[in-house]
């Protein structure tokens, strides 16, 4: 399927200190601050509408126009700041002032220059470093051949092939990848497919129309029974009528806070109280944890060995944790803004749901993320040898005060999914295990040779309209 031309506006951007500029040659211009000599104009350049991009120019902010960083040396454009610096480091050495020094030969080297090029090493392996940083090691990446007898196939269309055809692609990029742009990819590399319903995200749309992601998502819905419940309206009715009878002469009870709340006092104050009471069950041993402490599956694996989540839902065993059914990482309002700790969270979240259902024969894992008061439960399940399919379930607001409990109340067929899909889904398989069907979880060195470091607020994130 042929993809469309992305409309594209080029911004002029310094990618030392960050400034913006008007025209190219502007920019050339500020360029020279840094001691990067370039021509003021530059002939023979010029970029051309082609099938991938149409040019346009766009002074505000629009869904369908990519916003892009352009070369000042050449026709290349980068989608993030950080991109365009390695490839005009790669690219365009000549024009670097360490490279004009070293490479004259012509005039004898005073003691000025000697002095100047000594305090250039620095800044030549500083150079050395960010290549080294910021180009993708494809070797970091192994992902075995497909079982061909054991495919998730829904209406005619292939998803185990599709997402191994995404994870292939990942050995194909030069430079590695923002995480905020690319959670798709990040869950991609440990195996894991994250869908959402009505969720159409740019790294998936190479492989998954969107008839097939819609297909994939109904495919799992039917595969484990997930669907809505509905609620009886005398149940409904009977539920308002006490919320109101709390609200009735109770001023203070229904002011919400105007700050901003911390980790620990959302997770003591609204967050603990609402999730123990959605899946604590002492009659049959779960129990949803805080937890400061490695996990059960941790203990075999070194690389999660220093990686602790928030939350756990734990089976016990006696006088001991027998099994984990559900992992949780919580985030305040003000971390929220931060999309690469979200999306670094999620990843964590799928990493210990992968890992739980490798190690304890899960059926299903329950994930959580809560950013302030949105709670945002997933499943994590194994459909296919070697294909993960973390699915979002529901988006749930915990009430601030009393007077929210309403909004809670209506929301209670979704709530009553979730509990039902915890109840059936995530508790241990009644088949044999086979640990042929599992995939190894990725290594931190691994991944960091795939994903940069760097992080950037003003990148767009497939997450940060989940949290609003």
């Amino acid at each position: 399927m042929a993809s469309k031309t992305k409309l594209v506006t080029i911004l002029q951007q310094c990618f030392e200190c960050r400034k913006t500029y008007s025209t190219p040659q502007s920019l050339r211009e500020h360029m020279q601050k840094h001691n990067i000599q370039l021509p003021q104009r530059i002939t023979g350049i010029r970029r051309y509408n082609n099938d991938e991009y149409t040019y346009v120019k766009a002074t505000k902010s629009h869904d369908d126009i990519e916003k892009h960083f352009g070369c000042p040396a050449c026709i290349a454009h980068c989608m993030e700041i950080d991109e365009l610096k390695t490839h005009y480091y790669v690219n365009h050495l000549e024009t670097l002032p360490e490279q004009s020094q070293t490479t004259s030969q012509e005039e004898p080297a005073t003691g000025q220059q000697q002095s100047y090029n000594s305090q250039d090493q620095p800044n030549k392996r500083h150079l050395s470093n960010i290549l080294g940083t910021e180009l993708l090691d494809p070797l970091c990446l192994s992902f075995p051949p497909l079982d061909h007898d054991d495919h998730l196939l829904v209406q005619n269309f292939d998803a185990t092939m599709a997402f191994h055809k995404l994870q292939l692609s990942l050995c194909q990029h030069k430079w590695k990848l923002s995480l905020e742009n690319h959670i798709h990819c990040a869950m991609a590399a440990t195996h894991i497919l994250l869908l959402s319903r009505n969720h159409y995200p740019e790294d998936l749309s190479p492989y998954f129309s969107n008839h097939d992601l819609k297909a994939t998502i109904n495919g799992i819905e039917t595969k484990y029974g997930i669907k809505k419940l509905p609620m009886s309206m005398a149940t409904t009715t009977s539920m308002i009528g006490i919320v109101q009878n709390l609200t009735m002469g109770v001023i203070t009870s229904s002011r919400t806070f105007a700050e901003d709340i911390n980790e620990f006092e959302l997770s003591t104050r609204y967050v603990d109280p609402f999730l123990s009471g959605l899946f604590d069950d002492p009659d049959e041993g779960i129990y949803l944890r805080w937890t400061n402490e490695i996990t059960l599956e941790a203990q075999q694996d070194e690389d999660l060995s220093t990686k602790r989540p928030d939350i756990c839902i734990s089976r016990l065993h006696g006088m001991t944790w027998a099994s984990n059914h559900g992992y949780g990482e919580v985030k305040s309002a003000a971390q929220g803004g931060n999309n690469y700790l979200i999306c670094r969270d999620l990843l964590r979240v799928g990493i210990f749901c992968k890992n739980a259902l490798n190690t304890h024969n899960m059926e299903g894992v329950l994930g959580l993320q809560v950013i302030e008061r949105m709670v945002t439960f997933y499943v994590l399940v194994l459909p296919s040898t070697g294909l993960y399919v973390m699915y979002e379930l529901e988006k749930i607001k915990i009430p601030s005060c009393l007077d929210d409990l309403t909004k809670l109340i209506v929301d209670m067929p979704r709530v009553c999914r979730v509990l039902d899909t915890f109840n059936r889904i995530c508790k241990p398989s009644v088949h044999q295990a086979m640990p042929s069907r599992h995939r190894p979880t990725i290594t931190t060195s691994a991944f960091n040779g795939v994903f940069s470091p760097s992080q950037d607020r003003k990148r767009s994130c497939h997450l940060k309209y989940q949290h609003n």
